[in-house]
């Protein structure tokens, strides 16, 4: 009977203390969706103070996500020598990415700013996913990525509720100084785990040689190839979503910008609720099922947005685009050491499917603007959207899930 409550009692200490580690990693990747979004905020204040064109403003949320998608693979082979410290680098280019942006008043300034922190963005996947692997165990993987996907939704809404009100005080300045402070903070929480700190073990490799062998695996697993379609499916979507809602809100339906902020944050919400209910439902039906299902419904509510008639309805099509967008991404992520050869592999197949998935979806923004500027409306601008996660629903079709394997 004591060995049974010993056993126990080791196995709450190492679920909470693997939640703990879960739960700093997603104050990083709460970070990396805040700084994402905050062009919701402060565009309306650009184009009035520096008469940025749609597609230049959709070019700068493009230019953060080719930088946060093209530094990935040198982030997850960093990880494979320094493990979770690499993520003080991400702080660093958080911090500077903002504080330059705060300060510009030029083009070249914002887009300065914004591919600095896409930089800082771009570290945390890659560096989080050999951490989680290597520290949770493969039945608590799941959940961990529960937790860390909770930080998109999170960090949404602290774009979209909190930094209206910042804006409004004091401008985007103050937006973006306020988001270097948080990183600053951010960073020292996350840091302060010793699992974050730890140094890999030698048997993962870390030489040049080690690192050839596995960029060279990764480049041509089909498998982590499709994870990267998955990945830009979702990114393209529910970014370009988050991003642009609040401005056709403002000239569709009349909304105020806090108004719009507020009810495009309901996508932020949903992504809350959608990243456990994946979870649950992955361990239900399976992730393929999940995952396939999850990008049909994300594109259907996505073209439906400039459809709908009235704010509520736009609402409830913004909700379901950020749940469904959550929804498969605890099961892909999972899916990662299951998918690889050998945990050396782990960081930079993580970096490679950030590459895909940020290089793929990088131009929806900015096709976004684009189709604005050409006077296709925004019916057409919301179809490029959709086209995305259609794409990605039928890449699923060629997708053989791995079974009874595990790192």
């Amino acid at each position: 009977m004591a060995r049974a409550g010993d056993e126990t009692r080791h196995g709450a200490q190492r679920s909470a203390a693997g939640d703990m580690l879960a739960l700093s990693l997603m104050l990083f990747y709460l970070m990396s969706t805040l700084t994402l979004v905050l062009m919701a905020v402060v565009t309306g204040e650009l184009q009035r103070r520096f008469a940025l064109s749609a597609s230049q403003i959709g070019l700068l949320t493009s230019a953060f996500m080719f930088a946060y998608g093209a530094v990935g693979i040198p982030a997850g082979s960093m990880a494979m020598r320094w493990g979770g410290r690499v993520l003080a680098l991400s702080c660093v280019f958080f911090v500077a990415g903002s504080v330059v942006f705060a300060l510009s008043s030029s083009y070249g300034g914002f887009m300065a700013g914004r591919i600095l922190q896409g930089i800082g963005g771009g570290t945390v996947m890659p560096v989080s996913s050999p951490v989680i692997a290597r520290h949770l165990a493969p039945e608590a993987r799941n959940r961990g990525w529960g937790v860390f996907a909770s930080g998109k939704g999170l960090g949404a809404l602290a774009g979209l509720l909190v930094m209206p009100s910042v804006a409004t005080l004091g401008g985007f300045r103050a937006v973006y100084l306020v988001t270097g402070g948080m990183a600053l903070v951010v960073g020292g929480i996350a840091l302060a785990q010793r699992p974050v700190r730890a140094l890999p073990p030698a048997s993962e490799g870390s030489t040049l040689k080690d690192l050839g062998r596995a960029l060279g695996a990764v480049s041509i697993n089909a498998r982590v190839l499709l994870l990267g379609l998955f990945n830009a499916a979702s990114l393209a979507v529910g970014t370009g979503v988050l991003i642009w809602t609040p401005d056709f809100l403002e000239s569709r339906h009349g909304s105020t910008v806090s108004v719009a902020a507020y009810l495009t944050a309901g996508l932020a919400v949903a992504q809350l609720v959608g990243a456990p209910t994946g979870a649950a439902c992955s361990a239900r039906w399976g992730r393929m099922p999940v995952m396939i299902g999850a990008m049909v419904s994300m594109s259907v509510a996505t073209a439906l947005v400039p459809i709908v008639p009235g704010r509520t309805l736009v609402f409830v099509m913004v909700v379901l685009v950020g749940f469904f967008s959550l929804a498969y991404f605890s099961p892909r992520f999972a899916m990662i050491p299951e998918v690889c050869g050998h945990p050396s592999e782990v960081g930079p197949a993580s970096g490679l499917i950030n590459l895909l998935g940020f290089g793929i979806s990088t131009a929806s923004p900015w096709l976004f603007g684009l189709a604005l500027d050409s006077g296709l409306g925004y019916a057409a601008a919301y179809l490029v959207l959709a086209a995305f996660g259609m794409a990605g629903a039928v890449g699923a079709l060629f997708f053989k899930a791995p079974r009874g394997r595990t790192l």
